[in-house]
């Protein structure tokens, strides 16, 4: 069952839903009550704080991180990643000699 049928069921009442640790389990109007609550606050908080993997030379990273991975698949030899998400995904591809 994915998330949308999991969201369904629960609004039809048919299953029930634990939303933090120690929650009884929310069905039907309560947890389309917690679920909008939940989605305003995070929309009304108007973050502006910039992200870290949001900047333009993270970006650039990270593609160049995707061309070498593609790159390894023609085996094309790189040692190393820039990027944390490619070294704990993909590190074990790299070439260590």
């Amino acid at each position: 069952m994915n998330t949308v049928q999991k969201m369904k069921a629960a609004l039809a009442g048919e299953i029930t839903v634990r939303t933090w640790w120690g929650c009884p389990g929310l069905t039907g109007d309560a947890f389309r009550f917690w679920f909008l609550d939940c989605l305003m606050t995070k929309i009304n908080r108007q973050d502006s704080r910039r992200w870290r993997r949001l900047t333009p030379d993270f970006q650039i990273s990270l593609r160049r991180d995707a061309r070498r991975l593609d790159d390894l698949q023609h085996r094309i030899i790189h040692r190393q990643f820039e990027t944390d998400i490619f070294i704990r995904r993909f590190g074990h591809l790299l070439t260590t000699n």
